[in-house]
């Protein structure tokens, strides 16, 4: 991307659109405290935090998976130790565990702002934040407790930074950029492992070899960026092959080699889920919604059409990183059918910078016009996003068998001692909200998890229970739509 000197002045003045960030960042913080923890992802992690912090052990992330205490070998542990630190500070909670995902989301907006303002100007790096909150899908894992966040941060600043190191001329900013590049994958390394060096890694060697930029290689710092490389992310693995003599080879092997290959890959933790090949593509064009109908924009007019066909027509892709990223991210994700949405969000800012890119050279951005309703439509964005929530808060009874952590807390209320047992299996969740009081079990057949239940108070779904019928007589003591606490056999 060259840098656009031309610029009519910008969307929002700096300290208006600080302030729209800001009102943003504390939504997202205030959702972040009342929205209960979704099963069995969002749980699970939240769990491994909770217990990180209550063994005080930060190398070795743990997890209570079929009833038993085990070490959890599937991510690195970087997401984690935040979230542990951060309900050391705040306590365990809701806002704690989802703390981590909201800074770094703020982190990589602020790393795109600064990259694409320094590169390619004021209004591109405001309308590429501004895209990038814009996407629903953005929004909501900036505040849940996973690593995806944590990823895309990592991912976005490896290649954001050299997109700086590829614009800077001064041998220090060179430098800097490169060191900068390092750190973001060594840390990437910490979040999911050798992905992220996969995402950024590639797609920033397609950008060397696509515009011939292997003279420009000479001026990396490659003996100081591989020793800040390894110093940030080889101590961890090191000392977790010590404590677990079989940790790389399930997490390099299993994890991150078969998983992506195999149906049956020798999961720890509980199947993945299966789509179709190509289903990335799908997840792409959701993810980055509203932004994908911008593209059309130019469809509107004569001019907007034969500008439009000649990007399709002869895409600058030797000279835009951005697109290469999210172009890469996408039809490498398209080559397993074991995908969710969230492993493209790193896509979200690159297709965000290159379509703010793009309008800003199509003339939409220093168009009266356009400004004026971009500003308008904030009113009406901050109304609908209020209209969804609370949609969602009412209609949240449907799903709470995936969030039942309202549920939990109530009846850990309404029942201050005894302990609970959880018709056939126990919810990731049921450890975070009631701790101790849980039974540990597997997953059993009706008739163990019914008898063994017997002196404690039993917990089930609905649909759990017209599928699998009680045989005893269970006395209901509280109850919703969807999940039911029955009293001890008497």
């Amino acid at each position: 991307m060259n840098e656009k000197t031309n610029e009519s002045g910008p969307l929002f003045n700096r300290r208006s659109f600080l302030w729209l960030l800001c009102a943003l960042v504390l939504l997202r913080l205030l959702l972040n405290a009342v929205v209960p923890l979704m099963d069995p992802s969002e749980a699970r992690y939240a769990l491994i935090c909770k217990l990180m912090e209550e063994s005080h052990n930060f190398l070795e992330p743990k997890l209570i998976h079929e009833g038993v205490l085990m070490n959890f070998e599937g991510k690195p542990p970087l997401c984690f130790q935040a979230g542990a630190a951060a309900c050391h500070i705040f306590g365990i909670n809701l806002f704690a565990v989802r703390l981590p995902s909201t800074l770094f989301a703020a982190g990589l907006l602020a790393v795109l702002y600064w990259a694409v303002r320094r590169i390619r100007g004021e209004n591109v790096a405001q309308l590429a934040v501004l895209l990038t909150l814009g996407s629903p899908v953005f929004f909501m894992y900036a505040g849940m407790c996973m690593t995806d966040m944590a990823l895309a941060f990592c991912v976005c600043s490896a290649v954001f930074a050299y997109m700086l190191f590829d614009h800077e001329t001064a041998r220090r900013g060179k430098k800097l950029a490169s060191i900068g590049f390092f750190a973001a994958l060594a840390l990437g390394m910490l979040v999911k492992g050798p992905v992220a060096l996969v995402m950024a890694g590639v797609s920033v060697f397609l950008f060397v070899l696509l515009g011939k930029r292997w003279g420009d290689l000479k001026n990396h710092a490659w003996i100081l960026g591989f020793a800040v490389f390894f110093l940030i992310a080889a101590p961890w693995y090191i000392l977790m092959q010590r404590a677990n003599p079989d940790f790389l080879y399930y997490f390099f092997v299993n994890e991150n080699f078969k998983r992506f290959l195999f149906k049956e890959y020798g999961d720890q933790y509980g199947a993945g889920r299966e789509f179709f090949r190509g289903m990335a593509f799908l997840w792409f064009l959701i993810s980055n919604l509203p932004g994908v109908l911008l593209v059309l924009l130019p469809l509107c007019s004569r001019e907007g059409r034969g500008k439009l066909a000649g990007v399709l027509r002869k895409p600058s892709l030797a000279n835009d990183l951005p697109l290469l990223g999210f172009l890469f991210i996408t039809l490498f994700w398209c080559l397993t059918s074991r995908v969710l949405i969230t492993y493209v969000l790193p896509t979200v800012p690159f297709f965000s910078v290159w379509l703010a890119d793009r309008m800003v050279d199509w003339g939409y951005v220093g168009m009266a016009k356009f400004r004026t309703a971009l500003r308008a439509a904030l009113p009406a964005i901050w109304c609908v996003t209020g209209m969804v929530f609370a949609s969602l808060w009412i209609v949240g009874e449907h799903w709470i068998d995936k969030m039942p952590g309202d549920f939990f807390e109530d009846i850990a209320e309404v029942v201050p001692d005894g302990y609970f047992y959880f018709y056939r299996k126990v919810p990731y969740s049921a450890y975070f909200y009631l701790g101790d009081r849980v039974i540990p079990h597997a997953k059993e057949d009706p008739e163990s998890s019914e008898a063994a239940s017997r002196p404690h108070y039993l917990v089930s779904t609905k649909r759990e229970v017209r599928r699998h019928p009680l045989k005893g007589f269970r006395r209901p003591v509280m109850e919703t739509d969807v999940w039911t606490l029955y009293a001890p056999s008497e």
